[in-house]
């Protein structure tokens, strides 16, 4: 048996949505009903995120064939020490966090993220 690793050689993001962090985890927990887990985010290098693939069309299976994956939109905050869950106080909504560092895509995007970073 023949396994062959591809990494991923770009990713294109479509739109960047940066928010404070109290705001990123309102946006996670809309619709939520108290005391439940909220939408996940993702960590890395500071910064919590969540990502929005693009719709499996003809181009964007082709790009991905070539090494290109396209994200319609990433939305984040920055969270400089990793915690595994954030809450809403009122609500009780938890919004669990997961620690990526060790995924080179995702810690790619992340460094790309803060280095964007702008006062929120």
């Amino acid at each position: 048996m023949k396994v062959n690793f591809r990494p991923w050689k770009e990713v294109v993001i479509h739109e960047s949505i940066q928010y404070n962090l109290q705001n990123l985890v309102i946006m996670r927990s809309l619709g939520v009903p108290p005391g439940q887990l909220g939408g996940r985010l993702l960590w890395a290098e500071g910064v919590a995120f969540s990502h929005a693939p693009m719709p499996a069309t003809t181009d964007v299976i082709k790009e991905s064939l070539q090494g290109r994956v396209h994200w319609s939109s990433v939305e984040w905050a920055s969270l400089p020490e990793f915690k595994p869950f954030l809450e809403i106080s009122e609500t009780k909504v938890r919004i669990p966090i997961l620690d990526v560092s060790s995924n080179e895509t995702l810690l790619a995007v992340a460094k790309w993220l803060k280095k964007s970073a702008k006062e929120v």
